[in-house]
């Protein structure tokens, strides 16, 4: 383990993430297909020219201060003179439960001669849900020198496909083999030909990943569903045709709903829609993915229409030699 009492400042970048296909199912064991996006968060670390024992930590979102706190002691006690939204606070609770549990796993983590400054900085809205907290996990893994899931599986009960996608810069088949094992991360080239035909939409509604975790019960799940999700993420991130995408986005609809017991989205808000529609993530919330043989505007045009004015085109949500994650 490296011991982090180093005189010079660090830097560590992460990125964001979307996943494809999979969700849910992916905690049974079904095959995901998850792409890193451009957008993330950058975390820079400090040595102060003191020695009391504090770690002080300032959050920004989109370049603007949005939390401030003072951790204190071995025990990383925290501190703050302002008074904390529901949300701060349930973002303290985490982000102190994570510098505690890297602390546990490389001691020597935080335990250098100098008091030390951190700034995270996230570059995208946090009710997007494109991974604030997957990123930050990896972050401070990097500064603790710890493996990442080995962080991860100590404080969220996700599959950890976003910490995957945190520190990689191509889409991935995920395969989640339980809390205590490494899970299977195969690279793969998806970036297809119809990408101007594909847009994320944001519904304006971010769930909790931790709250659908837990109420997403696995045992309600066939091993028949399991092998088909896999076999579509494996179909969607090798595809080459449009209209066999929006098959493969529809026939995932079908199962997911049949799993939940829940409308596809498409049904319930977009029947009209000239394409297929799905759910991305938790469903109710976050983003969703629309598919149609129409120009990107056009698509747009129809969800703004519909009262979605955020809608990201794959083009400019994906990773790329011109369109990356700051400082990455």
């Amino acid at each position: 383990m490296v011991e982090n009492s180093t005189d010079k400042k660090q830097q560590y970048a992460a990125h964001g993430k979307l996943m494809i296909s999979g969700e849910y199912l992916v905690l049974a064991g079904a095959k995901a297909l998850a792409m890193p996006v451009c957008y993330g968060q950058t975390l820079r670390i400090e040595p102060l020219n003191s020695d009391t024992h504090k770690l002080t930590w300032k959050t920004l979102v989109k370049g603007q201060p949005w939390l401030n706190i003072v951790f204190q002691g071995e025990e990383l006690l925290p501190h703050t003179n302002k008074p904390l939204s529901d949300e701060q606070s349930s973002a303290l609770h985490f982000l102190q439960g994570v510098l505690q549990e890297a602390k546990r796993l490389n001691p020597a983590f935080l335990s250098g001669k100098h008091d030390m400054k951190a700034e995270a900085d996230i570059d995208f809205d946090l009710r997007w849900g494109l991974g604030s907290s997957s990123s930050l996990i990896a972050n401070i893994a990097s500064w603790a020198d710890i493996n990442p899931f080995d962080l991860f599986f100590r404080v969220s009960q996700g599959s950890g496909y976003d910490v995957a996608c945190a520190g990689i810069r191509v889409p991935i088949l995920y395969h989640y083999q339980g809390r205590y094992r490494y899970p299977g991360i195969e690279p793969v080239s998806f970036n297809p030909s119809f990408r101007g035909q594909i847009v994320f939409i944001y519904r304006g509604r971010k769930q909790n990943s931790a709250d659908s975790v837990a109420r997403f019960d696995r045992r309600n799940t066939s091993a028949e569903a399991v092998r088909e999700i896999s076999g579509i993420s494996q179909q969607m991130a090798a595809s080459g045709n449009l209209n066999d995408f929006m098959g493969l986005m529809r026939r995932h609809e079908a199962i997911i709903s049949d799993v939940l017991q829940q409308q596809p989205v498409r049904e319930g808000l977009f029947p009209d829609f000239p394409g297929a529609v799905k759910s991305l993530g938790a469903w109710g919330g976050d983003f969703l993915m629309a598919a149609a043989d129409l120009p990107t505007d056009d698509i747009i045009r129809y969800f703004s229409t519909m009262g979605y004015g955020i809608a990201i085109p794959f083009q400019d949500m994906q990773i790329s030699h011109t369109n990356t994650t700051k400082d990455d």
